[in-house]
């Protein structure tokens, strides 16, 4: 089945998706306003992800949001 081949179905992403999950973790800890350890960095780049997984592609959008939603 070509489906389960497909990566958007099997949780994979292509390398330009990661360069854009990447792109918005890197913008974001450089803003100074997230105090990273490590928990919440993976906090973080689960939050990324996830959003990115429901259809939040721009990535302007995604760090608009995270800074809104983090203290």
């Amino acid at each position: 089945m070509d489906v389960l081949r497909d990566p958007a179905h099997i949780g994979m992403f292509e390398p330009q998706d990661l360069e854009v999950l990447k792109g918005v973790f890197t913008r974001l800890k450089a803003t100074g306003t997230i105090d990273l350890d490590e928990a919440r960095s993976r906090s973080l780049a689960r939050s990324i992800i996830t959003l990115y997984r429901h259809g939040v592609r721009d990535p302007d959008r995604l760090v608009d949001v995270l800074q809104v939603a983090r203290p």
